[in-house]
């Protein structure tokens, strides 16, 4: 019997689009070289989609194993030449699927970590790339150099659990740690985390006081005047945000100091005697887990000639390794103690109740994700 269950309706306008499991869906054919390919129907809409739409398979016209050996090959830090030559395809052709395996990791990880209920802690801060030359090489006159230079990665990582909860890529600016802000509140159902850390960045003090605060309306004065352009913004009270100012000398951090931007004194003790991570302020799980991902992403590696020459391939694996690391990806502390001794291995997505087992890459390539209608 055909397993259905994790398949939903792919048409926007059918009234059980994005509902999986719902009874609705039946194999009208298959199709392919071996009929391998299932054709679904959706009885509500009379909509009929291939079983691969949505997922990082579809209109690829390689055989299934090979294309998985391209994915991994990626995935443990291959650059796309090299990838190329490992598995016998053609280097634009392993550009093209690495930009499918990004659209596919966006659309997944919005439907499969749209709320993270358990977050109480968040880390922000931003991985340093470059595509195609360094920006200092960059000529701003030349348009052709205007998707080059610097390449920002501001991520937002779950402290406590490991999860990438947001990664917006691009140049590291004020509208770019907003994007991250906001996205984290959308994560977070609207509500604020117990705490907040990050460098140094200005920009995120603002992008928080934007994205949480709420406006304030200024008190009436007797003598008539304008008023500010710009309401003041009231911060939630159970929001704590601190930072960690490095002071280094040669390249070489010689101090820390840590700062307590928003919030009390109390609550902040309050929010790390109940952290399952920290003790105090800082921003090491985050810098942590960028050691990993440039492990994991060719282009990230320093010193290399695998560095980005395309934006478009440099944007989808940024997303396509971070947010398959949620699910694919083992953290060994994150490991608990099973009843008769043994360890069991958890991903970020375990630990955060979003997942019940550490998914395969197969798995996550071939999970039909549903883009978000605009």
């Amino acid at each position: 019997m055909d397993d259905l269950a994790r398949f939903c309706c792919q048409n926007p306008d059918c009234t059980l689009y994005t509902r999986r499991d719902a009874g609705n869906l039946s194999v009208c054919a298959r199709y392919g070289k071996q009929d391998h390919i299932r054709l679904l129907y959706c009885n509500a809409c009379k909509y009929r989609f291939s079983e691969r739409k949505g997922t990082a398979l579809f209109h690829s016209h390689l055989p299934e194993e090979k294309a998985l050996a391209v994915f991994r090959h990626l995935d443990e830090g291959c650059g796309i030449r090299a990838t190329g030559r490992l598995v016998g395809v053609d280097q634009n052709t392993v550009g093209r699927l690495a930009r499918i395996a990004g659209r596919h990791a966006h659309d997944a990880h919005d439907e499969l970590v749209a709320s993270s209920p358990r977050t109480r802690e968040v880390q922000l801060d931003e991985k340093h790339a470059f595509v195609a030359k360094k920006q200092k090489n960059c000529d701003p006159t030349d348009p052709d150099d205007d998707h080059k230079g610097d390449y920002w990665d501001h991520i937002a990582l779950d402290a406590e659990h490991r999860l990438v909860l947001a990664v917006v890529p691009g140049a590291r600016t004020m509208e770019n740690a907003e994007a991250l802000v906001t996205e984290v509140k959308q994560r977070l159902g609207d509500e604020p985390p117990r705490l907040i850390t990050s460098d140094e960045l200005p920009a995120y003090a603002t992008a928080i006081e934007d994205v949480f605060g709420t406006p304030v309306e200024p008190e009436p004065t007797p003598r008539p005047g304008p008023r500010p352009i710009l309401p003041e913004r009231r911060v939630p009270e159970g929001l704590v945000y601190a930072t960690v100012h490095k002071e280094r000398e040669r390249n070489r951090v010689v101090a820390v100091r840590q700062v307590l931007v928003l919030g009390g004194r109390e609550r902040l003790a309050g929010a790390l005697e109940e952290s399952t991570a920290s003790c105090t302020i800082n921003t090491s799980f985050i810098e942590r887990h960028h050691g990993t991902d440039r492990g994991r992403n060719a282009r990230k590696a320093r010193k290399t000639y695998k560095f980005s020459k395309d934006w478009r391939v440099h944007e989808a694996m940024t997303y396509f390794t971070l947010y398959s690391c949620n699910f694919c990806w083992a953290v060994r502390t994150l490991r608990a103690r099973r009843e008769d001794g043994s360890w069991r291995h958890r991903t970020p997505a375990m630990a955060a109740g979003l997942a019940q087992h550490v998914w395969s890459l197969r798995e996550w390539l071939t999970f039909p994700a549903v883009p978000a209608v605009q």
